[in-house]
C-alpha cells in the first residue's frame, strides 16, 4: 500500500472558488477582492509567526526527549503547536505544513502522549520535515521534493511501529 502524497491545486482565490461551485453571483465580489488581499497581506506576517511555531515545536520535541517525566505535557503541547500550523499552512500556500502537521498529529493521536523513545525519534523527524519545508521555500514550488519528503517522513512512521512491535515481542 502506498501513501504517496498527492496535492490538488484548487483555486487559489475566493471569487474562482465561487465560480467554480456555482455561486459566483451570491456574493459581493469586491468583498471577496477584500478578502483575498487581507489573506496575501497576512502571508508576510504567517511567515514570521511560522518561524516562532517552528522553534516551540523544536523546544517542546527537545524537552520532551530530555525530560522523560513530563513528557506527556510537552508532547501535549506539541501536538497543540502543531495542530495550529497545520490548519494555517495551505491556507498560506503551504499545504506540505498541513500535510506532514498532519501526519504528525494523526501519529501522536494514535500513539497517546506517552510516547516512547523510538515514537519520539518519529516526532522529531516530522518537526525537522516541518523546519525544511519552510527553510526550502516548498511552500508552492517543489512540489516533488516536498513531496519525497512527506513520503520519507510517512515511511519512518511505518519503520517505527515495525521496530515498536517487534520490541514488544520481546
Amino acid at each position: 500500500m502506498s501513501d504517496a502524497v498527492k496535492y490538488l491545486q484548487p483555486p487559489n482565490n475566493l471569487r474562482k472558488k465561487q465560480i467554480d461551485a456555482g455561486v459566483a453571483l451570491s456574493v459581493n465580489l469586491a468583498v471577496l477582492d477584500a478578502a483575498d488581499r487581507g489573506i496575501g497581506e497576512a502571508k508576510g506576517a504567517f511567515m514570521l509567526a511560522v518561524g516562532d511555531d517552528l522553534h516551540k515545536l523544536s523546544a517542546y520535541c527537545d524537552m520532551a526527549m530530555s525530560d522523560k517525566a513530563a513528557r506527556t505535557n510537552h508532547v501535549e503541547a506539541l501536538y497543540l503547536k502543531t495542530s495550529e500550523l497545520k490548519g494555517q499552512g495551505a491556507s498560506f500556500g503551504y499545504p506540505l505544513l498541513t500535510t506532514i502537521g498532519g501526519q504528525l498529529c494523526r501519529f501522536i493521536e494514535t500513539a497517546g502522549n506517552d510516547l516512547s523513545d523510538a515514537q519520539m525519534g518519529v516526532v522529531r523527524v516530522h518537526v525537522e520535515t516541518l523546519k525544511h519545508v519552510i527553510q526550502q521555500k516548498n511552500g508552492r514550488r517543489g512540489w516533488r521534493y516536498g513531496s519525497e519528503t512527506a513520503d520519507r517522513s510517512g515511511a519512518c512512521r511505518q519503520e517505527s511501529r515495525r521496530l515498536i512491535s517487534t520490541l514488544a515481542r520481546r
